[in-house]
């Protein structure tokens, strides 16, 4: 399958959002004829503002850069789940000759209709995600010797719902500062905005064991990072068996050679899997030309728009369990009782304010799962009202307001949270820009997080998070909520503690 401007239209108003990307810089993208969702149909393209790399692969199904439904999000994380159920099976040789089989039909059926889903439009899809999900059930595995490792910041939540469809210990890296803990390894990213990544968990054995090690991200272009993970990892505690996961693997071939080597190396087993591959052609010269088109793009005109009206929910531990961060590891997510106690105090609050659909409900950085479990739960609480979800990122992206670009609008303001580089910039994307304006955003800051940090900016010339968020929709409303931060004591607590539920 090739990114030809035409080519790879979705529905036949909607051009493929990968188009302009394309056809100005000469990106191609193809899908392997086996890969079980088409390349395509999970990402678009844009620019980014990076020396590193020219392009990002904006996904269709993490809801990180793109608004989308919340049920889309948990059914590909599921989706991805239970590829990793597969593998892990597969591997530890588990299943009978039938069984695989059926399984092997069950997931090339979800994957289908994950792909009829895509093929619809945003609102229409109610439907075909029912019907999605109802496969999935149907799918679950559960593998709750496996550690899952997700990747800061995008696949945070990503890595979560893997976890979750494996009923596994999950924890995620960080580029968070926590006071208290100190990180137990640590690895880098190399292309990325911010390199460095931590991690901290709490126990002092949440590796131990010989389970496997499951590390997921939302998408492999070279592997290196996930090289680097392992590495760092197999040096703690060597496992015999790495399972790594991602929405797409576009992997070259010689890449593919290093995860061998590398295998070889360390004398264990190294397995990929992942909902759409394939590789991807990018034309000559694609930085420099990148920085020329980035030079002559006019720039976006943010428009005369009153700022909406800026509210808060502010939650006690009495209203709602102090939600701990998976970042520290944890056993399980946070429970219904306290997803649901959020959503009904958040739909009240709607409610009685008279705030206006549609609703964006957004998530801060690494702050992905919760708040995507919350917007699923307010579908129910709204009836009638379009309920999105997408999260904050550090990733600078050039927005490009035309059809055919992966991103429209661009908010900027000021980090709220503690990290190891300081107070910076932060973005959210397709939350302005054309047709995009939502009656209502619902930010989740950072569990933990005072008032004053998202009304005053921690650096001049930019706004705070709630003054941007307000500037994109009628009402801005913030949810703090309790955070339960680990002590320098806890870190001598077992790797299956609970979670804050």
């Amino acid at each position: 399958m090739t990114a030809a401007p035409t080519a790879h239209s979705l529905t036949a108003d909607v051009p493929w959002n990968g188009d302009f990307v394309a056809r100005e810089l000469g990106v191609r993208l193809h899908s392997d004829p086996a890969a079980a969702v088409a390349v395509a149909e999970l990402v678009g393209l844009a620019l980014r503002r990076n020396p590193k790399r020219a392009h990002l692969l904006v996904s269709t199904v993490l809801a990180k850069h793109i608004p989308a439904e919340p049920a889309l999000v948990m059914a590909a994380g599921a989706l991805l789940g239970a590829f990793v159920a597969a593998e892990l099976e597969a591997a530890l040789g588990g299943g009978t000759g039938a069984h695989n089989v059926g399984l092997h039909r069950g997931l090339s059926a979800a994957a289908a209709q994950l792909s009829t889903v895509l093929h619809s439009t945003v609102g229409q899809r109610g439907k075909a995600l029912a019907a999605l999900t109802a496969q999935l059930e149907q799918l679950s595995s559960q593998a709750p010797e496996a550690i899952v490792i997700g990747y800061a910041e995008t696949a945070t939540g990503l890595g979560r719902l893997v976890a979750n469809a494996l009923g596994a210990f999950y924890i995620h890296s960080t580029r968070h500062a926590t006071p208290g803990v100190e990180p137990s390894a640590g690895f880098q990213e190399g292309h990325s905005h911010a390199t460095s990544h931590a991690m901290v968990p709490t126990s002092p054995q949440w590796l131990d064991g010989d389970g496997p090690v499951v590390l997921v991200d939302d998408e492999f272009s070279t592997g290196s990072t996930v090289i680097n993970t392992i590495r760092e990892l197999h040096a703690l505690v060597p496992h015999s068996l790495y399972v790594v996961a991602a929405l797409i693997d576009l992997r070259s071939a010689a890449d593919k050679a290093r995860f061998e080597a590398l295998a070889a190396e360390l004398d264990c087993r190294i397995k990929v899997t992942a909902l759409g591959t394939g590789h991807i052609e990018l034309g000559s010269d694609i930085l420099g030309r990148a920085a020329e088109l980035i030079a002559e793009l006019p720039p976006v005109e943010a428009g005369t728009v009153a700022a909406g009206r800026l509210s808060f929910v502010e939650l006690s531990a009495a209203q709602a369990a102090p939600i701990r961060s998976d970042r520290f590891g944890n056993a399980a997510p946070p429970d219904q009782t306290t997803i649901a106690a959020i959503a009904r105090q958040v739909a009240a609050h709607l409610q009685t304010t008279a705030c206006q659909g549609p609703v964006a409900v957004v998530g801060c950085e690494e702050n992905m799962f919760l708040p995507l479990a919350v917007s699923h739960a307010l579908e129910a609480l709204l009836p009638g009202t379009q309920v999105l979800f997408s999260t904050t990122t550090r990733s600078p992206i050039v927005p490009v307001d035309t059809p055919g670009y992966a991103v429209n609008g661009a908010l900027s303001f000021a980090s709220h949270d503690l990290s190891h580089d300081g107070p910076g910039i932060r973005f959210a994307y397709n939350l302005n820009g054309s047709h995009q304006r939502p009656g209502t955003i619902v930010v989740f800051p950072e569990p933990g997080t005072p008032r004053n940090a998202v009304v005053h900016s921690s650096v001049s010339q930019l706004p705070s998070l709630g003054a941007a968020m307000a500037t994109a929709a009628r009402d801005a409303v913030v949810v703090l909520l309790p955070a339960d931060i680990p002590s320098p004591c806890s870190t001598t607590a077992p790797r299956q503690e609970s979670s804050a539920s």
